[in-house]
């Protein structure tokens, strides 16, 4: 965890400020972000602990390089899905609810209130590099059915890295993976983005 902390760190510290003045000098971008990964719960890792993630944020450009971002993110335990035909184009589905975390559990909801720092570098007009390193305070329940098993809030570490493509129009799509330090729950998540520059 501390080993990926510097990574990030090092990566945002190391951007060159040679880069070019923001794009139309607009500072501020909206977006959200999709994604999925793993969880685990006390180095509990196990087929079943998958998750799914929204984040919408808001970024502030300072210049071409340095931006400061706030954000909510709220995710939950995905499930796979066992899928068979029974007639031509009939099918039935059922719900794999595998337990999460060694715990006999079958629920994971957590949300997150985000600030970062946003160091970006330039690889051409409109493609980009970034990292964001900041503090996140979560909140995250693990539950059994309706009996809830862990109940947990506080302050961690958020990190992220990625690539973005950014049109003259002021939309840009973005890939990215995503840390998220919740104390004895970390989870590790790969996404794909769309935000708007304005």
């Amino acid at each position: 965890m501390k080993i990926l902390s510097v990574i990030a760190l090092s990566l945002v510290g190391t951007l060159t400020f040679t880069s070019q003045a923001a794009q139309n000098d607009e500072q501020h971008r909206v977006g959200a972000q999709l994604s999925g990964g793993s969880a685990s719960y006390q180095n509990s890792k196990q087929d079943g602990d998958g998750v799914g993630q929204l984040y919408a944020y808001y970024n502030y450009q300072f210049n071409a390089v340095w931006a400061f971002e706030a954000g909510i993110s709220t995710g939950s335990e995905s499930d796979d899905w066992k899928c068979k035909e029974i007639t031509n184009n009939k099918f039935t589905c059922d719900r794999q609810d595998e337990l999460l975390f060694d715990l006999k559990a079958n629920k994971l909801d957590y949300s997150n209130f985000i600030t970062a720092a946003k160091g970006q570098y330039q690889l051409t007009e409109n493609n980009h590099i970034y990292a964001k390193l900041g503090a996140q305070f979560y909140e995250y329940e693990i539950a059994q059915s309706s009996k809830i098993l862990v109940d947990e809030d506080g302050v961690g570490i958020f990190a992220e890295a990625g690539w973005q493509y950014d049109w003259d129009n002021g939309v840009a799509v973005n890939l990215a993976w995503q840390y998220m330090d919740m104390g004895d729950l970390e989870v590790n998540t790969l996404g794909v983005g769309l935000s708007y520059r304005f």
